[in-house]
């Protein structure tokens, strides 16, 4: 009988961190590290940095951009990523929880899923609502931190031209001021599909990516999913209808009643556009600029998501 017993709640525990370990982040408060081939300064378990990068001659030579912090928001530690000026160029302070692709041209580099090897993947089957985290910030004068995270099937990378295996992405730029304190910020998931993903990417970077300014300094900690049960994502849905032409967009959702709600637009590389405050049940008209291209527009209103893919010739 107690044998029985100690089976079934072993059984249910290793359910639930299975789980669990489909929804969240893996090692997403950086309390766990780990020696590295190159260099003194471990990595956190479950990420990684441009010393663990392909191809290996340039992980071999590249700066510590990174380093296990003891100023943590809770438990021991943090990770600090710093922006490193080398080779007549800045090597941005970068981690990721997938595999980095080095380039000499930062332009031409990426951070990648690896399927199939669970060092350089994060299996994570969940609808998120959103991202938050902690974090302190040094940013050099111009240039800010970010938070970058993609939902996906199949291979994915940050940045990628075809983003057709994305299935949902999150992506802030954080403050462009010094923040001294540990300041949570919560960055809400924007679906462009209505199936579940297979993969979460995403990458933190103590300056504006290819960007990046010399001398910027970040601090994470504490990385958490947030899910909303009663949050519901419609993709292409009839409620949001978008048109454009001759550089002005008319946008309408269908509502029982006139209401304010957020609009954001979205290039194919994650990248926001655009964001204003329209009216539902009622046609808005508005001039965001777009350039030629294809665009994700999503609306929030109520305890639904909206989206629609807009083509601008």
């Amino acid at each position: 009988m107690f044998r029985t017993l100690c089976l079934t709640l072993l059984s249910l525990l290793f359910t639930v961190q299975v789980l669990y370990s489909q929804t969240q982040f893996e090692n997403a408060g950086f309390e766990e590290w780990e020696d590295i081939p190159y260099g003194s300064i471990p990595e956190p378990v479950d990420w990684s940095s441009i010393r663990t990068a392909d191809p290996d001659e340039l992980a071999q030579i590249a700066p510590a951009v990174w380093d296990r912090s003891d100023d943590a928001h809770t438990g021991n530690y943090s990770v600090y990523l710093t922006n490193i000026g080398i080779f007549g160029i800045v090597a941005t302070g970068t981690l990721t929880n997938g595999k980095i692709l080095a380039n000499l041209d930062p332009t031409m580099g990426n951070s990648h899923t690896v399927e199939g090897d669970p060092r350089w993947n994060t299996p994570l089957t969940g609808r998120p609502d959103s991202l938050v985290g902690w974090y302190k910030s040094k940013p050099t004068a111009g240039d800010f931190p970010t938070v970058h995270a993609v939902l996906h099937t199949g291979y994915a990378s940050i940045p990628q031209e075809d983003s057709s295996s994305w299935v949902g992405e999150a992506f802030a730029e954080l403050s462009t001021s010094e923040v001294n304190t540990w300041t949570r910020f919560s960055v809400p998931f924007h679906y462009y599909r209505d199936d579940n993903p297979e993969y979460i990417l995403s990458i933190l970077t103590a300056g504006n990516g290819t960007d990046a300014l010399e001398g910027s300094e970040f601090w994470c900690d504490d990385l958490e999913l947030i899910y909303n049960s009663s949050s519901i994502s419609e993709y292409n849905s009839d409620r949001l209808k978008v048109y454009y032409a001759m550089g002005t967009m008319k946008i309408f959702v269908d509502a029982a009643r006139n209401i304010p709600v957020e609009l954001d637009i979205h290039d194919l590389a994650g990248r926001s556009v655009y964001h204003s405050r329209i009216t539902a049940g009622q046609q808005n008209s508005l001039q965001p600029g777009l350039r030629e291209g294809v665009y994700v527009v999503t609306v929030k209103i109520e305890d639904r998501l909206l989206s629609q893919k807009l083509l601008v010739r």
